[in-house]
């Protein structure tokens, strides 16, 4: 069964940071889970006076690392009162970073939030998020445009969804969905999207071909569903653009979880992607 025991929390004393904090909570306090606070600062490179030699790493003042170690450590003390936390800051690559410390530490959940404002928010997650997606193999809880509210913001999970593409990873993603749900005794709500017909195939097959495929993925999902026990499954089945689709979905019931594979072939992770830009609400990709 998946566990979450220790939740890896990347900072840039970003708004949008403190903004998924209160989802941080929810989960630590659930889970009784270990959050940690990751600070990464970036290397300093200098360009050598003879102009001979390629930039040279200069090694981090002492007193800015002191400094960034500080200010962690009055990061969301409020907010996080009562959770177990630890607070690290490192220098080097974020994403090498944070995608090395997640393997050495054995982290089951990452959360950080994800770039983009205004009509931008549909194009930007930001390099660091979208390197971390990548590369690490544990899942990442990411939220756009995330607003901090207040310390004493709470967040309920009462409705769940989940978009099944149904690969081979599907089983995970699904177990995960319903162990959330079930966990927060919230309502899972599936949806698969399938791809509209081109005009020539509706021509030539109407709408039969179309049902049939509906009807086997409805069916796969109830295989699935059975096989982990995951009771009280809603499932829908849609076509047209995924990610429009399964977006329009999760905000028409107001879900305040959204739970999706995101895979290593480039056609699921760009899927993914734009999930990920467009959610009305956290995303949790597997």
């Amino acid at each position: 069964m998946p566990v979450i025991s220790r939740i890896l929390v990347p900072i840039d004393f970003s708004e949008r940071c403190l903004g998924m904090v209160p989802y941080v909570r929810a989960i630590a306090e659930r889970y009784k889970a270990e959050v940690v606070l990751l600070h990464v600062v970036n290397p300093v490179y200098t360009i050598p006076a003879t102009g001979i030699s390629g930039p040279v790493l200069m090694p981090l003042p002492k007193w800015m690392s002191e400094d960034k170690m500080k200010q962690l450590e009055g990061y969301a003390n409020t907010e996080l009162r009562g959770i177990s936390v630890r607070r690290f800051v490192y220098e080097g690559d974020p994403e090498s970073q944070i995608a090395a410390f997640a393997q050495a530490e054995r982290v089951e959940l990452i959360v950080m939030p994800t770039h983009g404002y205004g009509v931008l928010r549909r194009y930007l997650i930001g390099s660091v998020t979208a390197k971390v997606l990548h590369d690490v193999m544990c899942p990442v809880l990411t939220g756009v445009h995330m607003e901090y509210e207040a310390p004493s913001a709470h967040v309920r999970i009462s409705n769940v969804v989940c978009a099944l593409d149904l690969n081979p990873r599907s089983r995970e993603t699904l177990a995960w969905a319903s162990k959330l749900a079930a966990d927060f005794a919230a309502k899972l709500h599936v949806i698969h999207v399938v791809p509209s017909l081109s005009p020539a195939l509706y021509v030539a097959f109407s709408s039969s071909l179309q049902q049939e495929i509906e009807e086997r993925a409805r069916e796969d999902i109830r295989k699935l569903q059975i096989e982990l026990a995951a009771d009280s499954v809603s499932i829908f089945i849609q076509e047209g653009d995924i990610a429009r689709q399964v977006c329009s979905f999760t905000h028409s019931i107001g879900a305040e979880l959204l739970i999706i594979g995101r895979g290593a072939q480039d056609d699921k992770i760009a899927n993914a992607y734009a999930i990920i830009r467009q959610a009305p609400c956290p995303v949790f990709s597997v």
